[in-house]
């Protein structure tokens, strides 16, 4: 039986998106996997070693995504998607060809720039092109690419730098990028028609600084104090001045960057806030676990990674089970029941001994990975479900940049929280054996860190179950059931 035209390009279009999704969400870790090579063979006059190299594409990223619905009103998002796909191409390939650190950071904003418009853009365009009763299950796909970009991008990164180099993960993301730009050519007749709209360089300036100088600081934040140092002061001052003078311009004069009218909307709103909680419970333990196994708990560099595997697994899988749910049962379900597996995996994690067997830390990790996998579609879904269509570009822009401030808030927070535990573990310890100062023998080390670590998983176990009650808060109107097969 054959296909229409306008199936088969929302096919294409649709594993066109998909794949740019998954190859964005993969960068930062492959890259990852290759900066000690990178390091090598640049050398060390500049601080590469994953601090500038990360944080230059992720702050570039999270300051471009508040800006892609803008950019779709004015050119729309045929156009857009294919230009942020050109520059992330273009960049990557100067990356790959970089004489040196300080270049390879340049290049890497420009290509964060292409990537923060690429998931937004593609994230409202899947929206645009399928039904509304289809959009719980492609919502759920478009989230399990997400995931598959983390799990294979450290197995993708190790295979190409020991075959080739360093050079061959910012290389690969040229075919990749060509494959992209050539099953999603059918849907730019879809685009909306480009309308003329004013530069307001002003608002759209306080927006790159504030957003910039807030995701530096997060960054830079981690296992440093903020009142002992003067960059995180003056990004917090930064980040203040840019917001205020922001909020001033959109109350006087209006914004065109993006719609604030997205926050009218009830059903965002909440589920903006549920993002950014369920992005920063879920990061935190992805960070904290392995680096817990391989301290406190002496596993071996590769099992400690290996604790992370099943988990992204899982949550890929419950993801696109609950794409198959989404309007067949009540949301608050998937939600509590979403919320609930979170904070008993968190929980198992909190009782973890160093005699405890290798598989509870698998299977704490696991719960709350299923739980958070059971939370991202239904709040996707909920988030846009009653959006007007043409606000859903400036709502996946808020919505993308608001999961990125979860993962560094998270982490910066959690990070905060845990050297104060283990510092004041450690006091607590020489006290009990009456030695004042000098250093603790490693065992001791261990439990003040493994209690610390404890404390921090129970915490974030009481904030998710604090979470439930606000399920509540959704207005929404009954989700349009699943019908038939997708286009």
């Amino acid at each position: 039986m054959r296909t229409d035209p306008a199936t088969r390009s929302a096919r294409l279009g649709t594993c066109g998106l998909m794949i740019a999704t998954a190859m964005q969400a993969a960068d930062p870790l492959i890259v990852n996997v290759a900066l000690p090579q990178m390091q090598e063979d640049l050398g060390t006059g500049i601080e590469l070693g994953g601090a500038w190299v990360m944080t230059s594409y992720l702050c570039a990223t999270a300051v471009m995504a508040p800006l892609s619905g803008w950019l779709r009103r004015r050119y729309g998002a045929g156009s857009v998607f294919q230009a942020a796909v050109g520059i992330y191409m273009a960049a990557s390939l100067l990356c790959a060809l970089a004489p040196s650190g300080a270049v390879i950071i340049l290049f890497r904003v420009l290509q964060g720039a292409g990537a923060g418009i690429i998931l937004p853009v593609a994230q409202a365009m899947l929206l645009d092109i399928h039904p509304e009763e289809r959009h719980g299950r492609i919502l759920a796909s478009w989230g399990a690419a997400l995931m598959v970009g983390p799990i294979l991008g450290p197995l993708v990164g190790g295979v190409i730098t020991d075959l080739l180099s360093w050079r061959g993960v910012f290389a690969v993301n040229l075919p990749l990028g060509l494959l992209v730009t050539v099953l999603v050519q059918g849907l730019r007749g879809r685009e909306e028609l480009v309308r003329s709209l004013p530069i307001d360089w002003i608002g759209i300036g306080l927006l790159m600084v504030g957003v910039a100088a807030l995701q530096l600081s997060l960054e830079r934040s981690v296992g440093r104090s903020w009142l002992q140092s003067p960059e995180l002061i003056a990004g917090s001052l930064i980040t203040v001045i840019a917001f205020s003078g922001l909020a001033l311009r959109m109350r006087r004069s209006g914004f065109g960057a993006f719609r604030p009218d997205i926050f009218k909307d009830v059903n965002f709103v909440v589920a903006g806030f549920y993002n950014f909680m369920t992005s920063g419970l879920l990061f935190v333990t992805v960070v904290f676990i392995p680096a817990l196994g391989q301290g406190a708990l002496g596993y071996t560099a590769t099992l400690a990674g290996f604790t992370i595997v099943p988990r992204a697994i899982f949550m890929m899988l419950v993801m696109l089970w609950v794409g198959q749910l989404i309007g067949k049962i009540d949301y608050r379900l998937l939600l509590g029941a979403g919320w609930l597996l979170m904070a008993c995996g968190l929980q198992v994690l909190s009782s973890l001994t160093p005699e405890a067997p290798f598989y509870w830390i698998i299977i704490g990790s696991t719960v709350q990975a299923v739980g958070a996998g059971m939370l991202f579609t239904p709040h996707s879904t909920l988030a846009f479900s009653t959006l007007d269509s043409d606000l859903r570009t400036d709502a996946a822009g808020i919505y993308s940049l608001l999961r990125q401030l979860g993962f560094a808030s998270g982490v910066a927070l959690m990070s905060a929280v845990l050297h104060v535990q283990i510092d004041a573990n450690l006091s607590d310890l020489h006290k009990m054996i009456g030695d004042p100062g000098g250093p603790l023998p490693p065992e001791l080390q261990d439990i003040a860190s493994l209690r610390a670590y404890s404390g921090c998983f129970r915490a974030m176990a009481v904030a998710a179950l604090a979470m439930l009650p606000g399920i509540w808060l959704f207005r929404v109107r009954s989700l349009p059931r699943p019908v038939g097969r997708e286009a």
